[in-house]
């Protein structure tokens, strides 16, 4: 008995720690930095972006790779179906030389040749090996390493893009769903104390206390506040669903947040230096690179019509005649694009057009940047104010229910006057915790604004 007793102990603990498990596994309650990290680790754009940097450190390598000379290989064996020199010779008598140089041109003597036909040449074996070594190139091969050396630049800096567009993405999904979070509770609440006036109307409806329509009102308003609970909780799932989406976790219905403080800024702690924080915009160091870019890119056509001079060496295996024949070549060649010229000037002038455009869109982007920044701060110094104002609304919507609960209960006001107050002091809740996740939200904004997003 004792036996049956330990065992059933024993599978009850087990049923109970198998439980603690799995409720372990399944809950999942992520803070902001939590979601920061996962989507900095996952989210697929991201990802997209590294895979760029990656791309353009091996077109810097394939750049490279022109420093050094290039080597082709090269085989060709032919047969044909008969030859490609067929010589007939015809019978004819040949003069024999006696010695003396003077009696060919009136020889007595005659050798009979019968006449012979030749083939020749019915296949041809060949193999060959060449190295050629660019000596100059017009700068260009220079010039194509210093762009592959700009694309890898640009690409970190368009990481650097991508990942504040990412934690700023994860900054707007995490306060928002705080924001609906925290509607819902005083949804709850406020459907709590309607669902407690309604059991109280029914008893004093029954005593003859009360008319029956203040218990249609509060009926009718509980039925608002369900509809109201409903819609929230669905828009509060779907954030859910897209911030998983973001920071690239499956989706689960135990899927939660860690609710925040949320801590007040003060105006004189925000940094604000637009023509300084403008200079480390990655936006700004991309249209620098542009110019930059332009410039090599005139080079490079510049190259183009400037003479090349290559040497080389060649490995050349004959096979023909039944003989086997080996050869090598040194050789060295000079190019000179006369023709290339005329147009070559044009492209070069195009270029410096195209130049002219990169510092024009380069100042132009300086101003708006720095017109981003100073609304960046000015939305959200008024964040911050709204907040003192919204603080100030929520006291007074407190008091004015305290005042109009305690009038209610002496029967000095009817349902409808308490249910007024009660939707007053739910807005202005509501309102200001609207305004402290939009101050959250515009504080991210401005940080990224001046290049201080982390």
């Amino acid at each position: 008995m004792d036996d049956l007793n330990e065992i059933a102990m024993r599978k009850t603990i087990y049923i109970l720690a198998l439980s603690m498990i799995q409720m372990g596994a399944f809950a999942q309650v992520l803070s902001l930095d939590s979601c920061k990290s996962l989507a900095l680790e996952n989210n697929k754009k991201l990802k997209e972006a590294h895979y760029e940097v990656q791309a353009a450190e091996q077109v810097k390598k394939s750049a490279f790779t022109k420093h050094f000379p290039r080597i082709d290989a090269g085989a060709v064996a032919m047969k044909s179906n008969k030859s490609l020199l067929e010589i007939d010779i015809p019978e004819m008598n040949l003069p024999v030389y006696d010695g003396n140089p003077i009696n060919l041109m009136t020889p007595t003597e005659f050798a009979y040749f019968p006449g012979m036909s030749m083939d020749m040449l019915d296949y041809t074996n060949a193999a060959s090996i060449t190295a050629i070594l660019p000596i100059f190139a017009g700068g260009r091969i220079f010039y194509g390493n210093q762009l592959a050396e700009l694309g890898i630049e640009v690409s970190d800096l368009n990481l650097l893009l991508t990942t504040d567009e990412v934690i700023l993405n994860t900054e707007y999904y995490f306060w928002t769903i705080m924001s609906l979070k925290e509607k819902n509770k005083t949804l709850v609440s406020y459907r709590e104390m309607l669902e407690s006036l309604e059991k109280d109307a029914n008893i004093a409806e029954n005593a003859g206390l009360l008319h029956k329509s203040n218990g249609l009102k509060i009926q009718l308003e509980l039925g608002k506040i369900k509809s109201k609970e409903l819609k929230l909780n669905n828009g509060i799932e779907m954030l859910k669903m897209s911030l998983a989406q973001h920071i690239g976790i499956p989706y689960s219905e135990n899927l939660d947040f860690d609710d925040q403080d949320i801590e007040m800024m003060t105006i004189a702690s925000l940094s604000y230096a637009p023509e300084v924080s403008v200079l480390e915009r990655s936006e700004y160091k991309m249209l620098s690179k542009a110019i930059d870019a332009e410039v090599l890119k005139k080079r490079m056509v510049r190259g183009e019509i400037l003479p090349q001079l290559s040497m080389g060496v060649q490995g050349l295996y004959l096979d023909v005649l039944e003989k086997n024949n080996t050869y090598g070549l040194a050789f060295a060649t000079l190019r000179i694009p006369i023709s290339d010229w005329w147009g070559g000037a044009h492209e070069i002038k195009e270029h410096n057009i195209k130049i002219e455009m990169a510092q024009t869109r380069l100042e132009e982007s300086t101003e708006m940047l720095m017109l981003q920044i100073e609304k960046a701060y000015k939305d959200l110094n008024e964040s911050v104010q709204q907040i003192e104002v919204s603080q100030v609304s929520l006291s007074q919507a407190t008091e004015h229910f305290k005042v109009m609960d305690d009038n209610y209960k002496a029967g000095l006001v009817n349902t409808s006057d308490l249910l007024e107050a009660r939707a007053l002091l739910q807005q202005a809740h509501d309102d200001l915790w609207d305004d402290k996740t939009n101050m959250k939200i515009k504080q991210a904004y401005y940080l990224q604004a001046i290049a201080q997003l982390k």
